[in-house]
């Protein structure tokens, strides 16, 4: 825009300007008889336009008065920036992409590293990297991408202790020169934590299994032999008795009958807590033992196909495996309405994967009245414990199929495996 300054006496006056923005001095102007003469008017003009009605002319000092907002809303600006940089309790650093300096550190950095802010601002210094060469691969991954995004590192305090994070990082001007804004996640703290829940999880676990072996061992040895003995009791005494009634020895046959019943309910019950087949004779033979009393039981077809699994499989991969069958076959007898249930276990030398299926009613494992009990959180924590996953894939109408697989870290040697991974 091709502008002039120029300097009105009488505003009435056209000139062959147009007034964009006039400006009022606001000293006084006095004669040399103290009369008062007119204040000059500054105006921003432009040129081959007339001027408009002085009255309507808006004046400069609105120009210098939007600067002078801005200038406050940047300075207000930076200070907010500073208060979150520094409030952030992720560890922030700003350092130059050309000299390597550090700019700027927040607290975080400082507690969490040992390094002040006087060892670390304006100096070329690794700071928390651990050495020259990371620092400088994540440079020019960062000038290469412009960006970072959640990459795990290990970083190294003050004191040389290890400081597992998530790093992220942005190219930014900072100060006129272009920067890197590092963020670095410490997940020492969560990681501790972690350790810990998976250690309580791991005793409750073990628990829970005492209790079991406990509770199992006691209907077995117990419960179900005075079961035992109390019926052949009840039949000695029938086959005694000489002048008893017709009616009277079949309510003793039937008496009978339901004491056989209820020593099979107690062995069941036995086997659910504690599985001395699974103990003894191993994950395959308790699996196919455990699906056929299940389809005993509920008079529901149940297959169960085992292929390639392992022999010597550690005592807890097993036990978390069988205890996973057990809890799936309960919810598909409690609520799934099927009328047939497929087993599937699949062992390689690298992982065993354990899939029970069944054509019931399903349901969506994600709606908002599903909450998951207690059954399925022990199932998740079991397996979070030996590293395995967890999942179960359902939709209404189209029944449900429940996942496990548990990597294996050694290298034994499964049945069939040859055969097995031919297939695959």
């Amino acid at each position: 825009m091709n502008c002039k300054l120029a300097v009105s006496k009488r505003p009435g006056e056209s000139r062959p300007y147009e007034l964009n923005r006039p400006f009022k001095s606001d000293s006084s102007h006095l004669s040399s008889d103290n009369l008062a003469k007119r204040s000059p008017t500054m105006y921003l003009i432009r040129q081959n336009q007339n001027l408009l009605d002085h009255g309507t002319r808006e004046s400069i000092s609105a120009v210098s008065e939007d600067i002078e907002g801005m200038g406050r809303s940047l300075h207000q600006a930076k200070n907010n920036f500073k208060a979150i940089f520094n409030a952030s309790s992720e560890i922030l650093c700003i350092i130059s992409l050309n000299s390597l300096q550090y700019l700027e550190i927040n607290k975080a950095y400082e507690q969490r590293t040992g390094y002040s802010r006087r060892e670390i601002l304006g100096k070329a210094k690794l700071g928390f990297w651990s050495n020259e060469e990371d620092r400088n691969r994540v440079i020019h991954k960062l000038l290469a991408k412009g960006r970072l995004r959640g990459q795990q590192a290990i970083f190294s305090t003050k004191k040389g202790e290890r400081l597992s994070a998530f790093l992220s990082a942005e190219t930014v001007e900072f100060d006129g020169e272009q920067c890197a804004l590092v963020i670095a996640e410490d997940v020492s703290i969560r990681r501790h934590a972690e350790e810990a829940r998976r250690d309580l999880a791991q005793r409750l676990i073990n628990a829970q299994e005492a209790d079991f072996t406990y509770i199992g061992r006691e209907l077995h040895d117990n419960i179900s032999q005075s079961l035992a003995l109390v019926n052949m009791e009840l039949e000695k005494i029938r086959l005694t008795l000489s002048d008893v009634s017709i009616d009277s020895d079949a309510g003793l046959v039937r008496l009978s009958g339901k004491l056989r019943e209820l020593g099979r309910v107690v062995g069941h019950l036995s086997h659910r807590y504690h599985s001395s087949t699974l103990e003894i004779l191993g994950l395959v033979v308790a699996s196919k033992s455990l699906c056929q009393e299940f389809a005993d039981q509920y008079l529901l077809p149940t297959q169960c196909d085992c292929i390639g699994v392992l022999n010597n499989l550690t005592a807890d991969v097993s036990l978390c495996l069988f205890r996973v069958m057990q809890e799936a076959l309960r919810n598909i007898a409690k609520h799934g309405r099927a009328t047939k249930v497929n087993v599937k276990l699949i062992g390689t030398l690298n992982q065993i994967h354990l899939n029970i299926s069944d054509d019931g009613i399903g349901f969506n494992p994600n709606g908002k009245n599903i909450k998951a009990g207690l059954g399925l959180i022990s199932m998740r924590e079991r397996l979070n414990f030996i590293g395995g996953k967890f999942a179960i894939v359902s939709k209404p109408g189209s029944g449900t199929r429940v996942e496990a697989t548990v990597p294996l870290y050694g290298s034994p040697t499964p049945v069939g495996s040859t055969d097995f991974e031919r297939r695959l």
